[in-house]
């Protein structure tokens, strides 16, 4: 026997069984015959039904509006033969019998998921239905929430199945209702992704994250971000996770946060960053853990204090907080490992020790988390002995450090004279040594270096490395240094010895993806910089250089160009790049604004000057062919 129809998402519509409509006269009627429909059967009180849509009335005046209303509904009714409304003198209850509600048969097909759910959600609950009371919506309000967010669930689950024109349409549907729907913006990405458009879904991010942007002044989470790059390096668009995102399952998930100078002097702030970072180089050495870049936890951690909050944003379930006090000639070092979804401390630890002796802490805390989280582990690593260098020479270095993450020339410059300071403090600091070559070879243009300072970058670079064999980060900078001295196969060596000891630092794995890519294993090498990015999710700007780099060498222009373009600041290099991708692509009007966008900014550039030592010949030849399809001069 057919039934009669009430639609409620989206609108409101309510049908006798052969289609017409029929009457409700006022929009109280309306609103009242949704509230008894969703209710259930129950009972509901006379007084509470009256102040729901005519609380501001007095209370007779009220029960009789509520009489006539349910007077009008039985009247709709009748022209279908139906009587659902059932009432006494003090409450009135609605039986569905005879009568098919789109809200419930939602709820049912949205439980196993499907198009069939996806076609039923026309838009939220009594869409365009105003001049509520507070009364009735503050039970609207939450219902709406409610059943967008099993619209959510059932569109995750259609975006995980392959493509889905019903899937696109209600993606669609919630983000006209809410513009800042992160979960939509990925559902719709992996649908775009799924019927063959790449291109839609890369938008789509642009989009996602440009409302972020506007309306709340933040990025987009990990999870977007890491689906994001999943799409642009073309590897397999992850679906949701359960846990913590990019974290491998089988490895506990752990962030070092930066450390809080609770005394409040500036002398502390650089020992704050050095301990934390000291830990995460530790905790880095060991593959039963899954690290996350010491760079992401510092963004995140200025963005909200929360640690739940943290952690789901990192994608890790265990934090290590950690606070810095001088109490006269000593200093006492606080160390948490916090699991960030329960917000419960596992361990805790506090040192109080002289200045001489603070650079032991880090190990001693490494250790003690390392054992908290798994109890039986290889400790070799760290009965290692570690000359300790001598404090104001590992002040020197972290602040030349943080000159040298500034870019500009004075920083670089200003790098080069701390690492020299630190050099001449204490002679046997190997990885003084290591960023006092590095330094010398930003300062001087990196491949375009003069020969004379790359070659002497390269001699202490390798005493670093003589000094001290198992340190991480000396591979690493002799690595880049041999890279750019063209040496990829001594580049190659030792970013592997970088990667064996400690295969979560980021840094180490986007240069062995560099080195891969100019090895000609390129699809690999893209690989290893997605590794990278998992590890280090709000990672510096140069990661994407370098993922830009490899997409252009596996001629995927458009992706390159992409991965360039989320670089913040673009000097002229970067724009020739982005030219190069264009011309590549066949959009050479655009590819000659760039041009001359870049000659603006370097007008002696010439691409015969452009040494690329770092490429080997038919991949530099390959920059260059882009460069002069661009327009740019010779």
């Amino acid at each position: 026997m057919a039934a009669c129809s009430l639609t409620l998402l989206g609108g409101f519509s309510l049908r006798a069984p052969d289609g017409a409509e029929l009457s409700l006269s006022t929009r109280k009627d309306r609103l009242l015959l949704a509230y008894l429909a969703l209710s259930r059967g129950r009972s509901l009180p006379r007084d509470r039904l009256a102040g729901l849509l005519w609380g501001d009335r007095g209370e007779t005046q009220a029960r009789d509006s509520l009489r006539q209303s349910l007077a009008a509904i039985r009247q709709a009714f009748r022209q279908a033969d139906l009587d659902p409304v059932v009432t006494d003198r003090d409450s009135a209850r609605f039986r569905a019998d005879g009568l098919d509600i789109d809200v419930h048969a939602f709820e049912a097909a949205g439980a196993s998921g499907g198009e069939a759910a996806a076609r039923l959600y026309r838009g939220e609950l009594l869409d365009g239905l105003d001049g509520l009371t507070p009364e009735f919506e503050a039970w609207l309000v939450p219902e709406r929430e409610r059943l967008a967010g099993i619209a959510v669930r059932v569109l995750e689950r259609l975006s995980e199945n392959g493509s889905s024109a019903a899937g696109e349409r209600l993606a669609q549907c919630l983000l006209s209702r809410d513009r800042l729907c992160e979960p939509a913006y990925r559902a719709l990405m992996r649908l775009h992704v799924a019927g063959g458009d790449r291109p839609a879904a890369l938008k789509l991010y642009d989009v996602c994250r440009d409302v972020l942007k506007k309306e709340l002044g933040v990025a987009p989470g990990l999870q977007t971000e890491t689906l994001y790059r999943d799409i642009l390096t073309e590897r397999p668009a992850s679906v949701e996770p359960s846990a913590a995102p990019g974290a491998p399952s089988d490895r506990p998930s752990i962030a070092v946060l930066p450390f809080e100078n609770l005394s409040g002097t500036p002398d502390l702030d650089h020992l704050c960053t050095g301990i934390a970072e000291d830990i995460t180089t530790g905790l880095g050495r060991f593959k039963l853990l899954f690290v996350i870049d010491r760079h992401s936890s510092a963004t995140i951690a200025r963005q909200t204090s929360d640690v739940a909050e943290i952690g789901r944003r990192l994608g890790v379930v265990y934090l290590v907080q950690g606070s810095l006090q001088k109490l006269g000639d000593r200093v006492r070092i606080t160390v948490r490992l916090v699991e960030a979804p329960t917000r419960a401390q596992q361990w805790g630890e506090a040192y109080d020790i002289s200045l001489a002796d603070i650079l032991a802490v880090p190990d001693k805390a490494t250790g003690a988390i390392v054992s908290t989280l798994q109890a039986r582990v290889e400790m070799s690593l760290l009965n290692q002995a570690r000359r300790k260098p001598k404090l104001v020479a590992y002040e020197c270095v972290l602040r030349g450090i943080k000159h040298l993450r500034g870019y500009g020339t004075e920083n670089n410059r200003r790098a080069v004279e701390l690492f020299q300071q630190a050099v001449d403090l204490d002679p046997d600091y190997a990885i003084a040594r290591a960023y006092r070559a590095f330094g010398d070879v930003v300062l001087h243009g990196y491949a375009d270096a003069p020969t004379e300072i790359l070659e002497a970058a390269h001699a202490l670079a390798a005493s670093a490395c003589d000094l001290d064999p198992d340190d991480a980060r000396c591979h690493w900078i002799m690595s880049l240094v041999q890279t750019y001295r063209g040496d990829l196969r001594s580049a190659e060596q030792h970013c592997r010895r970088a990667f064996a000891l400690n295969p979560n630092d980021a840094n180490t794995v986007v240069g062995y993806g560099r080195i891969l890519g100019r090895i000609g294993q390129i699809e690999e090498g893209i690989d290893r910089i997605r590794d990278a990015m998992r590890l280090n999710p709000f990672h510096p700007d140069w990661y994407w250089v370098n993922l830009g780099s490899l997409l252009y060498m596996s001629r995927k222009y458009a992706e390159a160009g992409e991965a360039f373009r989320r670089v913040e600041h673009v000097d002229y290099w970067l724009r020739c790049r982005i030219a190069g991708c264009l011309a590549q692509e066949g959009r050479l009007d655009q590819a000659k604004e760039a041009a001359a966008e870049a000659l603006r900014l370097r007008p002696d550039f010439r691409i015969g000057n452009l040494a690329l030592r770092e490429w080997p010949t038919p991949q530099a030849d390959h920059i260059r062919e882009g460069l002069r399809k661009a327009g740019l001069p010779d």
